[in-house]
């Protein structure tokens, strides 16, 4: 608990001194601070994105045959995950598997660590744009983040066209009731992560033309 309030802690100060360095604007400093996050591991997540693609369309070839080892071994449970594992191994299946456990576990304690010092840093801090108070939510700034969100899923050429159709919605929604109801500073945050989101959908629909 020491060791994350200090690492809290931190980022607060870092924060702190970019909006000093920012004319004093706490909302650009967050902006800031999540460009650097995220572009920052853009290159992780792109590469985790690109292998996400690469592992469906195995699956999707391998289908005929998965459906076949069903049936095959339709009364031996064990014989079927057996089979199941030989043919994974065989085609290349699952080898990219800790890339993206691994992108979780940096995105997942620094997102906390900078969401949580920039509500220790809210107290203070004053308008930015069209924001009376950062400390406040932002019904404009919800939509921003919805639309962004929505962006990033359509562009994702890694999703395939029926998770897109089943869940295109679901993120645009929960991002724009999150952020209606949290603080604006927490939203700009929230705003430029996904625009960094649109940004990685752009350069994997790009990169992946070339296996089309």
């Amino acid at each position: 608990m020491e060791l994350w309030n200090g690492f809290v802690t931190l980022i607060n100060q870092v924060l702190g001194g970019l909006a000093h360095e920012l004319g004093n604007s706490y909302g650009l400093a967050i902006i800031v601070m999540a460009l650097v996050v995220r572009l920052g591991l853009l290159p992780l997540t792109l590469r985790t994105a690109e292998q996400g693609w690469h592992q469906r369309r195995k699956m999707e070839a391998i289908k005929p045959k998965l459906e076949d080892l069903a049936k095959r071994h339709a009364d031996d449970p064990t014989a079927h995950a057996a089979a199941m594992r030989t043919l994974y191994r065989e085609h290349g299946i699952g080898a990219g598997m800790g890339s993206g456990l691994l992108t979780a576990l940096v995105q997942a304690p620094l997102g906390l660590g900078v969401y949580s010092a920039i509500r220790q840093g809210l107290a203070g801090a004053g308008s930015f744009l069209w924001i009376p108070r950062l400390a406040r939510p932002d019904i404009l700034l919800a939509l921003l983040v919805g639309a962004l969100s929505y962006a990033a899923i359509t562009l994702n050429p890694a999703m395939s066209t029926q998770l897109k159709t089943v869940l295109q919605l679901l993120p645009v929604l929960v991002s724009f009731i999150v952020v209606w109801h949290a603080a604006a500073g927490l939203g700009l945050y929230w705003a430029a992560s996904s625009a960094v989101n649109v940004l990685q959908s752009a350069l994997l629909r790009r990169r992946l033309r070339a296996y089309r």
